[in-house]
């Protein structure tokens, strides 16, 4: 597969950013993750305006200038840099909760949500993919619709979207939303979305068909946040029969010991994907998750072990 050494039955790997410039302390790290992902073969990098305070996106684009190999940059449109996402502000957030209480830190991330989403007006689109193409160096191979709901994609939105491509201004264009918005903002795309960006972690529902639809991208592998990973690492210690199970799929493989949870996890194949985006804050870890998803799928007994660990108790 272009970019990523990886078995045939393995899906593609795309550098997730949104932890970078934001999450991250100091630029340093965050250069470093993304050369990371080079290093280990990816050649297909995800990004957004929203991502690092609005910093990511110029970030990548200097990065990525100049290289050869480059086989996919995907940027997206409508959602801005809020208190609480995956910009700078989430770290406000966590002060927050040390002195609010819950109720009122829910309020204010909700309230802060709400106002960086709707910027799905043509005219905003088209001064955000602007932007994104001079930061980008004048690529997007992807334009995706940022936590879109069905609702918001107007005729009046697909007209500009589909004048980009026909520009050349972005090789396709598609959705990154929610589960159960996916398949009905796709509908509304009159035939032009081609790609589906959802998470697939253990716990998420499937997306079901996708007419018009030739890529899907799968992230949250680990869960959001890596809560599918803290899970099962829960259900494990708390479940004895399980554990055993476990212990006895993974005996003499390479999911047998420390990190070996993770890699299992890293390593499913989610029905329906061509290409997973991993993403990390924490140098280090990305080009091994990039190893676990190359390695393929684990074996069947494996499989079954994880899939039982998922499983809701009782």
């Amino acid at each position: 597969m272009t970019g990523t050494p990886a078995q045939a039955d393995s899906p593609t790997v795309v550098a997730g950013t949104a932890h970078l410039f934001g999450l991250v302390a100091g630029d340093d790290p965050s250069r470093a993750l993304l050369q990371e992902a080079w290093d280990a073969g990816v050649r297909r990098f995800d990004t957004a305006p929203s991502y690092g305070g609005g910093r990511t996106e110029e970030e990548v684009g200097a990065f990525l200038e100049g290289r050869q190999g480059v086989d996919v940059v995907a940027t997206k449109v409508g959602l801005a840099p809020a208190l609480g996402t995956r910009g700078g502000g989430r770290q406000l957030v966590r002060v927050a909760r040390a002195v609010l209480p819950e109720a009122v830190t829910r309020r204010l991330r909700r309230a802060s949500q709400e106002r960086s989403r709707g910027r799905f007006d043509p005219d905003a689109v088209q001064e955000s993919l602007a932007r994104s193409l001079r930061r980008l160096s004048g690529r997007v191979d992807r334009y995706l619709l940022h936590e879109v709901q069905p609702d918001e994609v107007t005729p009046a939105l697909v007209a500009v979207l589909r004048r980009a491509v026909e520009a050349g201004d972005v090789g396709a264009v598609g959705v990154a939303t929610q589960v159960s918005a996916t398949a009905a903002a796709v509908e509304r795309g009159e035939g032009l979305f081609t790609v589906a960006q959802y998470a697939v972690g253990p716990a998420d529902s499937s997306v079901g068909p996708l007419p018009g639809v030739t890529t899907r991208v799968g992230h949250g592998l680990l869960g959001a946040g890596g809560a599918a990973l803290r899970t099962t690492a829960d259900r494990l210690a708390a479940d004895p029969a399980v554990a055993e199970r476990w212990r006895a799929a993974v005996a003499g493989t390479a999911y047998d010991g420390e990190g070996g949870l993770a890699r299992a996890l890293l390593g499913r194949f989610p029905e329906g994907v061509d290409e997973v985006l991993l993403a990390t804050s924490r140098p280090g870890r990305l080009a091994s998750a990039v190893a676990a998803v190359a390695a393929g799928p684990p074996p069947p007994a494996v499989r079954d072990a994880l899939t039982a660990l998922a499983r809701p108790a009782g």
